[in-house]
């Protein structure tokens, strides 16, 4: 089977009170703003929830690239869809 594979590049000024991150330990979640006031070695236990959705609620940002690749079984791409800002 093909696979998809995804290469971007960029950066979003996420909204604190939007933005969501799961703890690795126990998978609770927390808001961005709630995140900022943990300790650095607290923080480390956390990952950004969703992309995705961190750039859909972003006050600011730059999306640099956006390649959408198909690859076939042999290595070989059969498309690639490429978005540049």
């Amino acid at each position: 089977m093909a696979k998809i594979i995804v290469e971007f590049s960029g950066w979003v000024e996420c909204d604190s009170d939007k933005v969501m991150f799961v703890s690795m330990l126990d998978d609770s979640g927390i808001t961005g703003t709630e995140w900022l006031k943990l300790s650095q070695d607290d923080q480390d236990n956390y990952i950004l929830e969703d992309c995705i959705e961190a750039q859909r609620t972003a006050l600011d940002g730059s999306l640099e690239y956006l390649d959408v690749i198909v690859q076939n079984e042999d290595g070989s791409e059969v498309s690639a869809n490429r978005t540049y800002s």
